[in-house]
């Protein structure tokens, strides 16, 4: 699914021909005009950049290579423009529903997300925040291919998502620790965007203050939380049910 090229002319010239690029790896002790750019660029582009020692790059490049400095990895997913897949579900008179993953990290765990999130007939995913891997085989894999038929998203900031999503009418319910709220009693059937968080961390609280609504998967024991993956299927699923409750009506 991702392949890796590096020296500085081959990084800049798949910036300017518009390659999808999933993460640039740069020497940290680089400085000068190209680390500009290279920095300006990925945070324009919404690409995570990686300050590496030497070791790292040659890992990833080949103990041989001359890499000068960066390397990047080209992916062959094309991603969407989150706006165009709302925007289009609402011309052909549907609902939209996408899921939004902040800053998780596992790739065979958004895989298996995009797995039930096709399954369960979401629009799109939206991934945000710091991804630390590339969508790889192994998320090809997890999803069973769901994740070659969904439509990907990538936004750097989460908040710019969320105040998106809101602007275009979509309900953003976000997953949290400290709430009464269970999926059976949150509102799930209008335009919708669950929102859920980081593996380790979960959402950051102002995350939450802005989230329309914050729901969480109760427990039969004392145990603080699921594995996102299987969070996301269960919300996924309550979602599902609603809408269907509510077209049999």
């Amino acid at each position: 699914m991702s392949d890796i090229i590096f020296g500085r002319n081959s990084v800049e010239e798949a910036f300017r021909s518009g390659k999808e690029i999933e993460k640039v790896y740069m020497l940290n002790s680089m400085r000068g005009e190209f680390e500009v750019f290279v920095r300006n660029i990925c945070r324009e582009k919404s690409v995570p950049l990686a300050k590496v020692p030497e070791q790292k790059l040659a890992e990833l490049c080949g103990s041989k290579a001359a890499h000068q400095g960066v390397a990047a990895l080209i992916s062959k997913l094309r991603y969407a423009d989150y706006r165009d897949v709302i925007s289009s579900a609402y011309e052909r008179g549907g609902t939209p529903f996408v899921i939004v993953l902040d800053s998780v990290t596992d790739i065979r765990n958004i895989g298996a997300i995009a797995r039930s999130a096709w399954f369960f007939g979401a629009d799109g995913i939206i991934l945000t925040g710091n991804i630390s891997g590339s969508i790889s085989e192994d998320a090809v894999k997890s999803s069973a291919g769901a994740i070659l038929n969904i439509p990907v998203s990538r936004e750097k900031s989460v908040f710019t998502a969320i105040s998106n999503l809101q602007a275009m009418g979509l309900k953003v319910v976000a997953t949290a620790l400290k709430t009464s709220l269970s999926p059976a009693e949150c509102d799930l059937h209008g335009p919708l965007a669950i929102l859920m968080g980081s593996e380790e961390k979960g959402l950051h609280y102002k995350v939450l203050e802005v989230a329309d609504e914050a729901v969480r998967i109760p427990s039969g024991n004392d145990f603080d939380s699921l594995n996102v993956s299987v969070a996301a299927g269960i919300l996924l699923y309550e979602a599902k049910r609603q809408r269907m409750s509510a077209t049999s009506k």
